[in-house]
């Protein structure tokens, strides 16, 4: 079998882009889960002039 008849799930540049698309979405989730059941932290600093 040469290069130019294989099917395309045989080559490494499809199934990249697909598990680069993948982690982003899941990312995505994980963030949004994350900025939705997570409480607010509102940090207290001290100003530097006083």
């Amino acid at each position: 079998m040469n290069a130019e008849s294989l099917p395309w799930y045989r080559y490494f540049m499809p199934w990249l882009l697909v598990v680069l698309l993948t982690a982003a979405v899941a990312g995505s989730f994980v963030s949004g889960y994350l900025a939705l059941h997570t409480n607010d932290v509102v940090l207290e600093h001290a100003d530097q002039s006083e």
